[in-house]
């Protein structure tokens, strides 16, 4: 017996009991996928003489077999995928397929990265929906393409949306009515963040990728660092190698160097001491007779004062 098997393991897997199995948001189908992406009744599985059929009911955002949309009720096998918008299914064999990790194991708290490009709807009852972009992506009224929006001047595969080398394209698949980016016409246009894309009367907003916090970081720190050119600093010089002293002779009458007579010291000039003259005794003498005088004027004034 068979299993359905959730690639990113959110959900339990399925075993394929009853010869028909439907999937889809709405509460009465036999699997249940919580996705807004998921169409309330999206596809089914169908077991008939030992073989498994997958057949699109309908879906909005299409089902696809190994990364190809599902037109027709298609057959397949152990392990095909099956994706429903961004849910994956994988259709598992028990008795060969390695056994399943158990719930407390497998790890749920690892968010899926954000899709490198998104396109937003502007206009229409989808208004406000942001579309991933992810390969190819399809935009049209067929109930098939990846994107599928109303109006009656929308062809049924209208305009296409691709990312090659990190770069988002739209290209016009033949449309009666063309597409739009910016006001101006093109059958195919590399797309830019903030661009305005429009398909008749409906209009998307283009979601460019966001630079990661690191990396801005990385430049904003490159900014702030200065580098100074290097200066190149002349090498220490060696010390000079002196000779090792020869060995102790054992000749008692070798002769004995005197040591080295200490230097003299250098002569004091003659200059200092006429930088600094000494007052003689007559200059003494002449500032005492000064103040002696001084004084006695002093005195007299005094004695004047006192008699008048």
């Amino acid at each position: 017996m068979l299993k359905l098997q959730f690639v990113d393991r959110r959900q339990p897997a399925f075993w394929l009991v009853d010869p028909r199995l439907t999937i889809g948001r709405d509460k009465t189908n036999n699997l249940v996928i919580n996705d807004e992406g998921v169409s309330v009744f999206h596809a089914e599985l169908q077991q008939e003489d030992g073989k498994l059929f997958l057949r699109d009911t309908g879906s909005v955002n299409g089902t696809f077999l190994n990364g190809q949309p599902v037109s027709k009720r298609t057959e397949i096998k152990v392990g095909d995928i099956i994706r429903l918008h961004l849910v994956e299914l994988q259709i598992i064999d028990p008795t060969k397929a390695p056994p399943e990790p158990p719930p407390q194991a497998i790890k749920r708290d690892m968010p899926k990265p954000p899709p490198l490009w998104q396109v937003k709807a502007m206009t229409g009852v989808i208004s406000g929906r942001m579309f991933p972009i992810e390969g190819t992506n399809v935009i049209g009224r067929d109930p098939h393409c990846e994107i599928v929006v109303g109006g009656a001047h929308v062809s049924r595969r209208h305009a296409e949306f691709s990312v090659r080398a990190g770069q988002l394209w739209v290209k016009d698949l033949g449309s009666s009515n063309g597409s739009w980016v910016n006001g101006k016409k093109h059958d195919e246009v590399a797309l830019q963040n903030g661009d305005e894309v429009k398909f008749d009367a409906m209009v998307f907003k283009v979601v460019g990728p966001v630079e990661t916090a690191a990396h801005s970081d990385f430049e904003e720190e490159a900014e702030r660092t200065q580098f100074r050119p290097v200066v190149n600093v002349p090498a220490p010089k060696p010390a000079p190698k002196h000779p090792s002293p020869a060995p102790a002779s054992n000749n008692h009458h070798a002769p004995q160097h005197a040591p080295a007579p200490a230097p003299k010291p250098a002569p004091v000039s003659s200059s200092v001491s006429e930088q600094a003259p000494v007052p003689s005794a007559g200059d003494a003498k002449n500032g005492m007779g000064i103040m002696v005088i001084v004084v006695l004027i002093i005195i007299a004034m005094l004695a004047v004062y006192a008699l008048t």
